[in-house]
């Protein structure tokens, strides 16, 4: 049985108190004399672990701990015998047997601690376990770590929508007061019809632009939208356009090209959808434009 320096060193200890069994005391000793590498944990260990082992003294292990030594080192006997000759492997009582499992190659490398297990190594129950337990752990913390990128991706995607949100908005209130500064700009002031509190202002330009800037309305649903209509004259009103809106209240529609007539009445309604061709009562503002 070949031996590696670093293998030598995990059985050092082992190997100057003449623990080891037969096999392996005869590959640590060819080891040492072929290899070219010093060892300076034989000597460490050789200069201390005799004395203590000749020194103190002996005292007998508790019952809890003799039993379970014995039981691990016939488990381990048991793997020993069912690995070199599986066709051999004794038939033990239940009360007798230890916890064993067969398992795939792959998990017989973790429970052995990363060394290479061939295709149906027999390990202890223990060491499955605690195989299983590694891989759950390092299982719950990549779960953990995409819960948290999911998390800071969600909480950028809420951050993006506000900063957007807030950029329309400032660009809306600039063209808004830009038009409002004008001195041929008419103006309506909207006020509530349905008994709520919303409000606002309307500005529209003698090139037929308008804006309609509103506050306090209720938030849209579905398919729901506000509608702007202008009416003339006592004549049949002309739909200028529709919005939605969010849980702000703020309701904005900026338009070209709407009629410009001397009498101009501006008013908004909530409908069902944005296919609607005629207002539906109750009107929700309304206002007069002015110079």
């Amino acid at each position: 049985m070949a031996m590696t320096c670093d293998r030598v060193r995990e059985l050092a200890s082992g190997f100057v108190l003449g623990a080891l069994d037969a096999e392996e005391m005869i590959a640590v000793g060819d080891h040492l004399e072929s290899c070219p590498k010093p060892h300076p944990e034989m000597s460490d260990f050789g200069g201390v672990l005799p004395y203590l082992a000749e020194s103190l003294e002996p005292v007998a292990p508790p019952a809890w701990l003799r039993e379970s030594v014995m039981a691990a080192a016939q488990a381990d006997l048991v793997a020993r015998r069912c690995i070199a000759e599986p066709s051999a492997a004794p038939t033990l009582t239940p009360a007798a047997a230890p916890a064993m499992v067969v398992v795939p190659s792959t998990e017989a490398a973790h429970a052995a601690g990363g060394e290479k297990a061939s295709e149906g190594e027999l390990i202890s129950l223990a060491a499955a376990r605690i195989s299983r337990r590694r891989r759950m752990m390092t299982w719950t913390a990549r779960v953990a770590a995409v819960l948290a990128v999911v998390a800071l991706a969600g909480y950028a995607l809420v951050l993006q929508g506000d900063l957007d949100r807030a950029q329309r908005t400032t660009q809306a209130d600039a063209s808004f007061n830009y038009v409002l500064t004008q001195p041929d700009t008419r103006t309506a002031v909207m006020v509530a019809t349905d008994g709520s509190e919303a409000s606002g202002l309307a500005a529209l330009r003698p090139t037929g632009h308008i804006i309609v800037r509103l506050y306090g309305l209720a938030a849209t649903t579905g398919d729901q939208v506000y509608v702007v209509w202008l009416s003339s004259d006592g004549a049949s009103p002309i739909r200028v356009g529709s919005f939605t809106v969010d849980d702000s209240g703020v309701g904005y529609l900026e338009v070209d090209n709407v009629p410009t007539s001397a009498s101009l009445r501006l008013f908004v309604s909530r409908e069902p959808n944005a296919d609607v061709t005629q207002p539906t009562l109750p009107i929700v503002v309304s206002g007069t434009f002015s110079l």
